[in-house]
């Protein structure tokens, strides 16, 4: 089968899906190694027997609701190009509504230390080292799968020696104080979760679910704990769902933060609360 043929059968059996003209040429692309531009200039040319299969069995994966990240093993965050798995969250384009408050927290300051906890694939903190190469770069996450993807996207990406340690919350960094802490905690209840998309359920359990009735149960403990892990005028930064930021302000205020705010994402709803330290 010629790649015009392949991809009108792709088209064809994706009609299922938002956008089948996209979804095919991402497959096509990824699994041929191809641009965009060469699959249009090469588009006479006789696809392998194998390859055609695997493409075809993974658009059947897709149709199954397997996110086009897990099948093609990487994503887009923040301008670089982010390995993922199955044991990671899949970057979110609203999660750079948190690295560009992040950012602005950090100007004026001098080599910061910064902390990313439940740090998945590793994105926020990777995205923040590399338009801030000053800051001293930690992370950690419950899970030993999603730290080593992490791990590995921070080292190719930035192209040094992670920081980074398993453990839940502020356990792996006792007794040491930051500048920033930035966090992307499990905050979806039972109750919502019935109500994501296929996709989002194949994405892991433990790092959607917050057991919490309100889903706020771990962004509880990492708000009661973060000031003796923050230096004096130190921020901490959240995001959580729209539904829940009123509730943090709250919490936030009556742990002695100062300086709340809460920032909206691309969609206008509000994705990211932070505050600061009080001396």
């Amino acid at each position: 089968m010629k790649i015009r043929e392949l991809r009108s059968e792709l088209v064809k059996r994706l009609a299922p899906l938002d956008n089948p003209a996209l979804e095919a040429r991402i497959l096509l692309s990824h699994f041929l190694s191809l641009s965009v531009s060469e699959l249009i200039l090469k588009d006479s040319m006789e696809v392998e027997k194998d390859k055609e299969k695997e493409i075809l069995d993974a658009a059947s994966e897709r149709l199954s609701g397997r996110p086009m990240a897990y099948i093609t093993g990487k994503k887009e965050f923040y301008g670089h190009t982010f390995f993922v798995s199955e044991d990671v969250l899949i970057p979110q384009p609203d999660t750079e509504t948190l690295v560009e408050n992040a950012l602005s927290l950090l100007n004026g300051s001098r080599c910061p230390k910064v902390l990313d906890i439940c740090t998945g694939s590793g994105a926020v903190i990777t995205a923040l080292k590399m338009e801030r190469p000053d800051i001293e770069a930690f992370f950690s996450d419950i899970s030993g799968k999603a730290l080593s993807i992490a791990v590995r996207n921070y080292e190719y990406i930035v192209g040094e020696k992670a920081e980074a340690r398993e453990g839940d919350l502020f356990k792996p960094w006792r007794g040491m104080r930051f500048n920033l802490i930035t966090a992307n905690p499990p905050y979806v209840t039972k109750e919502w979760y019935e109500s994501v998309s296929m996709e989002v359920k194949r994405e892991p359990y433990i790092a959607l679910i917050d057991h919490g009735a309100d889903g706020l149960d771990i962004t509880r403990s990492i708000i009661e704990e973060a000031g003796m892990h923050l230096e004096t005028d130190g921020s901490l930064v959240l995001e959580a769902d729209y539904r829940q930021h009123a509730a943090i302000r709250s919490l936030l205020s009556g742990h002695g933060f100062s300086n709340i705010m809460t920032k909206k994402d691309l969609s206008g709803l509000e994705r990211v609360t932070f505050a600061t330290k009080k001396g």
